[in-house]
């Protein structure tokens, strides 16, 4: 069918930033840009007046996780809560309304609440001493858990000793890999389960003009396999029921690893809506949990510099393998010394097995330093950056990190003048997918508020920050000749905005209406 859109702002996100009137669309494709006055002479099937509406590339996240936020959305979110009462009210309330087997939470950050500090094993029982209860920090490195959770945790079997060595069972803490053990506790999920989790996230997703996200699902669900997770995917898009396309950032055990190199996507398809990515490593954890491998460790706990995830053996192999096969690697750094190691990693592999054409990139990239920042120029390294971040750490980087370190931090107009590839993302749950709001996190530099800014210098302008969840977001996925601008030939992704971001106050973009969301050519999401 021949749709044409008319009468609107359309911003064509290519290298010379064209605008036009009107967009024309059919069989998924991008057929006309041009004037209202000139579209209108022509036939079309469908005509749509926008009314001065706006129209850009539908919106990319590029890192995230669909399925832990469709889960947590069920069970009891906790993003914003001031208190631990506030908490514990919270919980309480969805068990004498449910009556649920287990209980589990994500969202608390003990640097916002008046306590200011970790929610313990005493905090959760007050929760229920009959049922599993975990409560997950916002950055999913941190969870508590009550005395019922954390003795089915302890009788767990084929848990490695390391693992095991991460439980606080006096204090009811979880960390870093062992913040995973609570899903052993609970009941397998079967593929109907996982089926409406992905409708559930995807309609949200849609109605935020969000057409593409880079997401990490492949160990987010108790008891499903990473590899039979893809076959759902599969399904789904074979069934039609896809409305998003879904690049998985693939995080699997190394004993799934050869698995997931059987089942991986053609790296020449650009039109399936599901597609094998790069594979996924996390080298360590985050800044609120003072987990984040720091070369000169924490400004309170000096001798405290994070928690590795890997050893540097086990991450140079683990990027290797990858690397060996032609398959990108997409590695979570959050410190400077996890950066550092990844670095070495990566030229590692590259001297070992020269691949020019790699896409491999650092996720979060916020602890940097200007040589660190070169170091990944000249590897050719993406980075994989969520703006919104800086709303909460802003207020607990320098204690972290030092006031002249902090400098360094989140400087993503750095990254973008030494000519990194930079695309923008969530880490949903962690922070909501709402672009506009990372777009204006990202021109501004400011809190939600508005009462606080951080490294004003590195602001972006606003077609900066409009490309990085649009035309810069197309190519991680190796994406850039067929998605991301509006450009004839092009796949038909749009959003439809109530406003010009152009022409809009940056402090005010949370509040534009996404009006339309168009994926393929078909309207996905209609307000």
């Amino acid at each position: 069918m021949r749709k044409l859109r008319y009468n609107g702002a359309v911003t064509s996100m290519d290298g010379s930033m064209s605008r036009y009137e009107a967009i024309g669309t059919q069989d998924g494709k991008i057929v006309f840009l041009g004037t209202s006055q000139e579209a209108l002479a022509q036939q079309w099937d469908e005509t749509v007046d926008l009314k001065g509406a706006a129209v850009l590339p539908g919106f990319n996240d590029t890192h995230m996780h669909l399925l832990h936020y469709a889960m947590f959305r069920r069970n009891v979110p906790l993003l914003g809560v001031k208190t631990i009462d506030e908490v514990v009210e919270r919980c309480k309330a969805r068990i004498d309304a449910e009556h649920p087997d287990y209980l589990i939470g994500m969202g608390w950050n003990q640097e916002t609440m008046e306590e200011g500090r970790l929610l313990t094993k005493e905090d959760m029982d007050r929760i229920s001493t009959d049922i599993p209860v975990c409560m997950l920090r916002t950055c999913i490195h941190i969870a508590a858990c009550n005395t019922v959770m954390l003795e089915k945790i302890r009788a767990l079997k084929h848990v490695e000793p390391e693992v095991m060595a991460l439980v606080d069972f006096e204090n009811g803490i979880l960390r870093e890999n062992a913040a995973r053990l609570y899903m052993d506790v609970l009941p397998q999920a079967d593929d109907a389960y996982v089926k409406q989790l992905i409708r559930e996230g995807q309609r949200e997703l849609n109605a935020a003009g969000i057409t593409c996200v880079h997401s990490d699902d492949l160990m987010a669900i108790a008891g499903m396999d990473p590899i039979r997770l893809i076959g759902i995917y599969r399904e789904m898009e074979a069934d039609g029921e896809l409305t998003v396309r879904v690049y998985e950032q693939c995080l699997v055990e190394p004993e799934d690893f050869e698995r997931l190199k059987g089942v991986r996507s053609d790296p020449a398809d650009r039109t399936s809506l599901f597609r094998t990515g790069p594979r996924k490593l996390l080298q360590d954890g985050s800044l609120g949990a003072k987990s984040a491998e720091m070369i000169d460790g924490y400004v309170d706990e000096r001798d405290n510099h994070g928690i590795p995830i890997y050893t540097e053996e086990e991450l140079c192999h683990r990027i290797q393998t990858a690397h060996d096969v032609h398959m990108d690697v997409a590695v979570h750094a959050i410190g400077d010394l996890a950066l550092k190691k990844v670095c070495d990693a990566m030229e590692q592999a590259e001297k070992a097995n020269p691949w020019p054409d790699h896409r491999h990139g650092i996720v979060h990239a916020q602890t940097t330093t200007p040589a660190l920042l070169e170091r990944m120029k000249a590897l050719g390294l993406q980075a994989y950056i969520q703006p919104i971040f800086i709303d909460a750490d802003m207020n607990i980087i320098a204690e972290r990190v030092g006031e002249e370190h902090a400098r360094d931090c989140y400087n993503w107009k750095a990254m973008l003048d030494l000519g990194l590839r930079v695309s923008g993302g969530s880490d949903c749950p962690v922070e909501p997918f709402n672009v506009l709001d990372n777009m204006r996190s990202a021109i501004t530099r400011q809190n939600r508020a508005g009462t606080k800014t951080y490294l004003p210098e590195q602001a972006l302008t606003v077609e900066q920050a409009v490309r990085l969840f649009t035309s810069d977001a197309a190519w991680p996925s190796r994406d850039e000749a067929v998605r991301g601008t509006l450009e004839v030939g092009r796949q038909a992704d749009l959003v439809v905005l109530e406003q010009d971001l152009f022409h809009t106050e940056p402090s005010r973009f949370p509040q534009v209406r996404v009006l339309e969301t168009v994926l393929n050519g078909v309207t996905v999401y209609q307000a």
